[in-house]
């Protein structure tokens, strides 16, 4: 491994840790890959890599979007290779991700880092493309092409906890987002759990950029799934004792 990959490994470890004590377990879902040539199979992580453009103003904002092949699938034991999904051979489909982010720049940064971002607003979203072929034209204006036969998996746009930290030898993000919701054909794909899991996190690395003007940023970006924190739990069970006790009343 080179140095510079595991520096970047260890900061995305230690600093991505430190800012989300509460990071969950991977967990597992089941996915149908039946109507590929497959069969459903356990997994727990998305893999794989991404395009991205971020513009920088000039008074500490950015705004970025991303375009992302998610076709490594890895299961508890390491790569899911049962999966009809296209890193493999004889790949029947693949997926893919867009995502935005909205926010400021710090400098000097949190936990050690030159700068850090802080985005206020973003979406994500995951893909089928059963035929293999779409591409971005234009990931600033994500832009895509042949995506006639691609279904919509699922999608938010209530991003929760986030942060971005650049280093001098390149840069490490962790996004947060609530509300995921699949559609019709991703009730279809993801089969378990039901109901599904509400929340997605999206990590990832890039090397160093300067923070001005139009930027792209490639590098590796994985996804997982989790449950709502105990607080979330306790919130909305007190939402719903207060319907039911609001109920009381009014019957």
């Amino acid at each position: 491994m080179k140095l510079k990959t595991l520096v970047k490994s260890l900061a995305l470890t230690a600093g991505i840790a430190a800012s989300f004590s509460s990071h969950a377990d991977f967990l597992d879902f089941q996915i149908d890959e039946t109507p590929y040539g497959g069969e459903v199979i356990t997994a727990d992580k998305l893999n794989g890599g991404y395009t991205e453009i971020i513009n920088f103003d000039d008074a500490g904002n950015f705004t970025a979007t991303a375009f992302a092949s998610m076709n490594q699938l890895f299961g508890n034991d390491g790569t899911a290779n049962s999966s009809q999904i296209g890193s493999v051979i004889g790949a029947n489909y693949n997926l893919y991700a867009t995502f935005s982010a909205t926010g400021t720049v710090m400098t000097p940064g949190a936990m050690g880092s030159n700068s850090s971002l802080s985005a206020e607003s973003g979406s994500f979203s995951l893909f089928l493309d059963a035929n293999q072929d779409t591409t971005a034209n234009d990931v600033a204006t994500l832009d895509l092409a042949n995506t006639s036969d691609d279904m919509l998996l699922g999608s938010s746009d209530n991003l929760a906890q986030n942060v971005g930290l650049l280093y001098g030898f390149g840069g490490v993000f962790d996004f947060m987002f609530r509300d995921f919701e699949l559609t019709a054909q991703g009730d279809t794909y993801f089969v378990s759990p039901t109901p599904f899991y509400m929340s997605v996190r999206v990590d990832g690395d890039f090397d160093t950029i300067p923070l001005e003007g139009e930027q792209t940023v490639t590098g590796d970006v994985s996804a997982v799934f989790e449950v709502p924190e105990p607080s979330t739990i306790a919130v909305l069970s007190l939402g719903l004792l207060g319907l039911g006790a609001t109920s009381r009343r009014k019957s």
